[in-house]
């Protein structure tokens, strides 16, 4: 027996799916920017007088943990 054949045979062969498996579950980053600011509250831009013929579609956001008041886009 050669050297070789001894150190390849005492090494655990690692299956496919839990390789697999592995891969899926690694954590990924949270944010890939590194900014870290949930910007979910704060509007870019706010306006107070708008055409109804300008609106497309409403969505309406209760307030939560997100943000501590109601929005409205």
């Amino acid at each position: 027996m050669s050297l070789a054949a001894n150190t390849r045979a005492s090494r655990p062969r690692l299956s496919p799916r839990l390789l697999l498996l592995w891969l899926l579950l690694l954590p990924a980053p949270a944010d890939p920017e590194g900014g870290g600011a949930n910007l979910r509250c704060v509007c870019v831009k706010t306006t107070s007088g708008v055409s109804p013929r300008q609106i497309s579609s409403l969505e309406v956001i209760g307030a939560g943990l997100h943000c501590p008041s109601p929005q409205l886009m």
